[in-house]
């Protein structure tokens, strides 16, 4: 049962209205024409009794011509007049007759018997059967002071002859109630199914993004009133996702702003990759320069995307510009970091953060990590490495310490800096670029600038992903000596 609602269920709307209409249609037709069939039926077969009651009147009549001429003129025209019966309109038509105390019957068909009269007498001594409910005979009887006439046709005959005009308006009504029915399903589907399926049809486009679309009908005065619904959610959508696009627009203009300045600085050569999954990104990076000619690189990924994260990305850059205004060591600035994250950021918005302070002047890095993505490190023409120590990602415990460790350059080195939205890029089998990628790149591009060596790292990412669409912000931080 629940199979069949759950199908039913599953229907479009015209299906199910010439279902139902047909259905009810059909059932008032079968309804109608048993109540005719018993209706007709009964009435046939009480006419047939009265016409056999009116022709036994005649017989009686026509007895007491006869019966002067004695019982053999009796027993002829009764022989006579049911043979003519049998052989023009009545098939099965018996008479007989107690007339004086004798019994008479036609023996011109074979019919006649003792079994027989008892028959008619009983039927006609029947009220159940002058009702004609039951019973193999139909009689008529008529009785005056002579005798009684009986007068019996069979049943059957009287039944078949009335199915067969019945079949006949049988069939008339099937007829006419199919052609209604298809009516009515016609104008059910012109009044009401098609004007849902339109409006079925303008709630699909809406969902898919087209706010273009205007619901109409000249249906019905409740349809109409659904259509302008329709229309003016579709408005009010169409005003919500302008105003949407307005302050998204100007959020993305404000995180643009946001980014460092990269050009101009001196000993080290920076470039720069940012595109945010959506209008904003929860990745942040920033360049700062520090006392004494140092500068502090920093690469953040705050979880999830979106204005929420963008958001909590802002108020890093703030807490990481705060912090190193009062420490150049990377491990202190996390701590602070992590110490305001904690206190201003809802549980739950954690984040991660790689920073470095690279001094171009004594060839020195020094780095801590807070669960981010290893930075890549590449000194003259070695291999690149991975700066792997790292501590518990922001957010998670306010009095974290973290931990820091210093490198010493050589006269070229370069740093990769990335979020996870490169390293777990995926194309459209869902391989993930990873990180042998990037070291891989970093050893075939050697002589060239940061932005040179990002604009590879773009086409790479770019050609890997295949058109498929990024579903993580991409942030991708370069810098070398100079």
């Amino acid at each position: 049962m629940e199979a069949f609602k759950y199908r039913w269920h599953q229907l479009p709307i015209s299906r199910q209205l010439l279902v139902l209409v047909n259905a009810i249609l059909f059932g008032f037709v079968v309804l109608f024409l048993v109540v005719d069939y018993r209706v007709r039926m009964d009435r046939h077969l009480n006419e047939k009794q009265i016409a056999l009651t009116e022709e036994a009147k005649t017989m009686y009549e026509s007895l007491l011509v006869a019966e002067p001429h004695g019982g053999e003129a009796i027993q002829n025209l009764v022989d006579n007049v049911c043979a003519r019966m049998n052989t023009d309109d009545s098939p099965g038509h018996h008479i007989a007759a107690d007339w004086r105390g004798l019994p008479y019957q036609a023996v011109s068909h074979g019919h006649a018997s003792d079994e027989m009269l008892l028959a008619m007498r009983s039927a006609a001594d029947s009220t159940l059967a002058r009702s004609n409910a039951t019973g193999a005979l139909v009689v008529g009887s008529f009785t005056g002071s002579a005798g009684t006439v009986y007068i019996s046709e069979k049943r059957s005959a009287v039944v078949g002859a009335t199915r067969r005009s019945l079949l006949i308006q049988m069939f008339g009504v099937l007829l006419l109630g199919g052609i209604t029915a298809f009516v009515v399903s016609a104008v059910l589907r012109q009044l009401i199914a098609k004007p849902i399926q339109g409006f079925v049809s303008a709630l699909r486009s809406v969902a898919a993004g087209d706010l273009s679309v205007i619901a109409r009908t000249r249906s019905c005065r409740e349809l109409s009133y659904l259509a302008d619904q329709i229309n003016s959610m579709t408005e009010a959508l169409d005003h919500a996702q302008r105003d949407h696009r307005v302050h998204m627009e100007k959020a993305r203009q404000i995180q643009q702003n946001l980014r460092p300045t990269v050009n101009g600085l001196v000993g080290i050569d920076v470039a720069e990759l940012f595109e945010p999954a959506d209008d904003v990104g929860g990745d942040y990076y920033d360049v700062i320069p520090l006392s004494d000619g140092q500068y502090l690189l920093c690469v953040a990924d705050v979880s999830g995307h979106g204005v929420p994260a963008a958001m909590a990305a802002t108020l890093l850059k703030a807490f990481v510009s705060e912090a190193a205004k009062k420490s150049s060591s990377p491990a202190q600035i996390l701590t602070d970091v992590n110490e305001r994250y904690c206190e201003y950021v809802m549980m739950g918005h954690f984040a991660t953060m790689t920073l470095l302070v690279v001094d171009p002047n004594r060839r020195r890095l020094t780095y801590a990590n807070a669960g981010h993505e290893f930075p890549f490190l590449q000194i003259g023409r070695e291999a690149p490495v991975r700066l792997n120590v790292g501590d518990l990602i922001l957010g998670v415990e306010e009095d974290t310490r973290y931990s820091e460790e210093t490198i010493q350059l050589g006269d070229t080195a370069r740093l990769v800096l990335v979020s996870d939205g490169v390293t777990e890029a995926f194309d459209p089998s869902e391989e993930q670029y990873g990180t042998e990628r990037i070291e891989q790149l970093m050893n075939t591009v050697k002589r060239c600038n940061a932005r040179e060596l990002v604009e590879a790292f773009e086409s790479s990412i770019e050609t890997f992903r295949k058109g498929r669409k990024a579903f993580d912000d991409t942030t991708l931080l370069v810098a070398q000596l100079t």
